[in-house]
Order: structure tokens, then sequence, then C-alpha cells
């Protein structure tokens, strides 16, 4: 049997091996490589014969890509003849790295030249395509190695290793480039392992299958990319009293703190009976919330819609989200109320892009980034979402789709999302180095220690989060109806 502590050592090793393996390390593959003068047809049917999606085009003197959706717009939509020449709709030219540089440059690489694969050189020569998906499987294998930690854990206290390797894999993402997207979703797969792992030593085994644990807020957005708060509920079986299971609650809860995940200032947690009710309980709690115009009735409705089951029978928060789309169908008054709470904090930005600061007392020389940054982006977006009853969670899928219903244009759309991505990097990378040295992961960032161009980044992403505010505002007529 394999034991946490050997998964300990084992997750250690290969999360050094995530910083320093190379390109030539990957399995990478031989490219199909097509003559120039060649058609389209030969192209097409020696890519068919290896089922590669893509090609090497050479002509002797430069080399260049063709994709299989490259040939069929050729053919589709261009009216290209598949006698004509390949050469005439391959990408040029090709972006290339070396088979020494490190994975995760490449990935960085891939990212910042808007491409999905590479070409492989080796002493000068083209030996291989390094397609996205091979980069995203060599990070997806390291976080396998942590989830095998908690898979085979028999207490709850064999899980610290998992959660001690989470974190070590997020620093090593971050200081290598990767975007907090990406970071977000392999950590969230972490964090849920380790939570349903819990649920299933925790739960008593005969009530598992009646009750559905949730996780709320970023987590349930797979944003959570450091361990903050928890923000966590249960929902019961109706017939089942929803106190008899408050004892496996607060050890569950008890559990979660031992392994870093901090208690929720809010006491929005599994140990906190208001949030684990039966479903009708659920049900009729939600719809309070929203015939309510309270403040704090707004922000556990937020927090409830990017809700998402970690264990348990999942079907039953699909009957309480449900109440969410029944009831506001035509409630004006409700959707200003609850988009209204983007106003709740002022973004750090003045004239001429100045950052505004903390002035005094112990907080002097920061700025909190989570209130005055990732929280007006965060809300706006899921306030926008909300109103077009969208049911994806993450923030960048819900932008994405709001695109696609011309909610938001697609300019401002990119505006928005590169702005919440540096807000979020630079949120994680202050938290990491925090904890790194002994402390908590924190909101609070101090400008003075940015470079003079993330300094400038970061204005810039403040000023488009007060222009989303003002999108949301006419969108929602937050003015007209005293909001």
């Amino acid at each position: 049997m394999n034991q946490p502590g050997g998964d300990l050592r084992e997750s250690g090793i290969e999360t050094q091996t995530l910083m320093i393996a190379r390109v030539r390390d990957l399995a990478l593959r031989e490219p199909i490589r097509i003559q120039a003068d060649a058609t389209l047809r030969e192209a097409a049917s020696a890519m068919h014969v290896q089922r590669a999606v893509c090609a090497l085009i050479e002509d002797g003197t430069e080399s260049c890509i063709i994709t299989d959706s490259n040939l069929r717009d050729a053919l589709a939509l261009d009216g290209i003849s598949p006698d004509g020449p390949v050469a005439r709709v391959a990408r040029r030219p090709p972006v290339t790295i070396d088979a020494g540089a490190i994975v995760l440059d490449a990935l960085i690489q891939m990212q910042r030249r808007g491409v999905e694969r590479l070409l492989v050189t080796d002493q000068g020569r083209i030996s291989a395509i390094l397609e996205q998906a091979d980069v995203l499987g060599h990070l997806a294998i390291h976080s396998n190695a942590i989830l095998r930690i908690a898979a085979q854990a028999h207490q709850s206290t064999d899980l610290a290793p998992a959660a001690d390797a989470m974190v070590r894999m997020v620093g090593a993402l971050l200081r290598n480039g990767v975007k907090p997207d990406r970071i977000g979703r392999l950590a969230s797969d972490v964090n849920r392992a380790i939570f349903r792992r819990l649920f299933e030593l925790l739960m008593p085994k005969d009530l598992q299958q009646d009750v559905c644990f949730v996780v709320m807020g970023s987590e349930g957005r797979r944003e959570q990319i450091l361990p903050t708060d928890q923000d966590n509920a249960l929902i019961v079986r109706d017939g089942l009293d929803a106190d008899s299971v408050m004892p496996a609650c607060c050890a569950i809860t008890s559990a979660l703190i031992d392994l870093g995940y901090p208690r929720c200032p809010g006491d929005i947690m599994i140990s906190n009976p208001a949030w684990v009710l039966t479903q009708t309980q659920f049900r009729a709690q939600v719809s309070q919330w929203i015939a309510s115009s309270g403040n704090d009735e707004v922000m556990n409705l937020a927090i409830f819609f990017d809700a998402e089951a970690v264990a348990g029978d999942e079907h039953l928060l699909d009957g309480v989200k449900a109440v969410l789309f029944e009831t506001t169908v035509s409630s004006d008054a409700f959707y200003a109320q609850f988009a209204s709470a983007i106003n709740a904090f002022r973004v750090p930005v003045g004239v001429f892009s100045r950052l505004q600061i903390e002035r005094s007392g112990d907080q002097a020389g920061t700025l909190d980034i989570k209130k005055g940054g990732v929280f007006p982006i965060v809300h706006g977006i899921r306030a926008l979402a909300l109103q077009k009853k969208l049911t994806v969670t993450p923030t960048l899928d819900r932008i994405e789709a709001l695109v696609g219903m011309r909610v938001i244009d697609q300019r401002f759309a990119r505006e928005v999302a590169a702005a919440f991505s540096f807000l979020c990097t630079v949120r994680a990378e202050s938290g990491l180095a925090s904890i790194e040295s002994g402390g908590s992961a924190t909101n609070r960032i101090r400008p003075d220690e940015l470079t003079q161009i993330d300094q400038r980044a970061l204005a810039e992403s403040l000023r488009v989060v007060v222009k989303l505010r003002r999108l949301v505002g006419q969108n929602f007529r937050l003015d007209l109806l005293g909001f």
C-alpha cells in the first residue's frame, strides 16, 4: 500500500520537475513534412493517413505550418482549388522554440504570440511540433501526482501533503508566467479532490448520497488560486433532519482549517447551521434573499450563484439553483439591486491614472486589490450573467458567453479579461509571498514594490474596472433607479 509520506516525496520531486522540465523531455512527435509544391489535396491526404492535425511545409529555404483548419477554410470558405499549391495557405512565419527551453516558457510563448503550437528546433534544425495540448498535459500529470495523495488518504491528516504540494505547484506556475485562469483550474481540481476526500472520510456513509456539499464564491468559479477563506454549504435531502449532519459538518470545517483553508470571516461554512439546510429550506432561503433589499442578502445570493457541487448528490444543488431563474424573470428592481454591489468599494485610481493608496495607519502605502479591482469585475460580470440566466461560473467563461449574446462587445471584453488576469496575477503573487514569509494570503498590495511597467499596467487595469462599472450602471439603469 502506498503511504502518504511516499507520495509527499514524489510530489516534491514532481513539483520540482515541473519547474525545470525542458521541451526535449516531453514526448514530442516528428512533424509530417510536405514539400511546398504539393497540392492541397496531397497535403490533406498525407495528414489524413497519419492522423495529423498539422504539417510542416518546406521549400528548402524556409518552413511554415499548415493545419487541418487551414485546409478546411481554404477549400470551403476561400474557394481555393484542391489542386492549388499548399504553400499558398500555409501559416507564415512559424513561431519556434529551442528544445532546451523550459516547458513553461513554451506555454508563455504560445500565450504571448496567440498560437497553439510551436516548431521545436534542435541545433538549428526543426525536429518536432509542440502542441499546446502537450504542454497542458504535462501540467496535468504533475497535478495528478497531487491528486493521488488525496485519493489515498485514510484520515484527514493524510491530506496535508496534497495541500502543501498544491501551494508549491501554484508558486512554480506563477513564477513562470502561467495565466491565473489556468492555475485556478488546476488548483481547483486539487482543492476539490481534498474536499471530496474529507467528505468521504468524515460524513457518515449512509448520508453521503442524501446531501450535497457545495463550494461557492471564488472556489465555485474555479478562481481561488491560493487558499483564502472557506465558502461552502450543505444541501440536505427533504425528509432528513439537517441537524443530524452538523457533527460531521463541524468536523469537515475543522479539518479544512487544519489543512490551511482559513475560516470564513462571514461564517459562510457548513459549521454554521444557517448554511446547512434541506433542499426545500434552501429554496425558501434563496427566494427570501431575492425578495429582500438588504446588502447582506444580495451578497449571500451572489456567493450562492457561483456554487458548484463537489460531493454527494449534485442534483440537490440543481433544484435549489433553479429558484434563481424561476423567481427573477422580470424583476428589474431585483437585478438593479443585485448589480449595485459593484459600487460597494472605491476603485483606487484617480485622474491621470494615479494610484490611490492608503495614506496613514497600519495600511499606509497599500491598496486592496480584491475590493478595488477583482471584485468589481467578478460581480459586474456576475450580474450580467444572472440577468441572462447563464449557468457557467468562471468569470472568463461568463465574459465569453456575454460576448456571444452581444451584451459586451468583443474589444471591451478583451480589455476586461486582460485586466482581470493581471489583477488576479498580482493578487496571487502578493499572497504567495506572504505565505512563503510565514503569513497568510492577503488582498493588500504595495504598488511601490511593483516595477514601473506593472504599476502602469495596474493603473490601466483599474481604469478598465471603472469603465466596466459605468457599463453595468447603464445596463441596469442604476442612477435612474436610485442605486
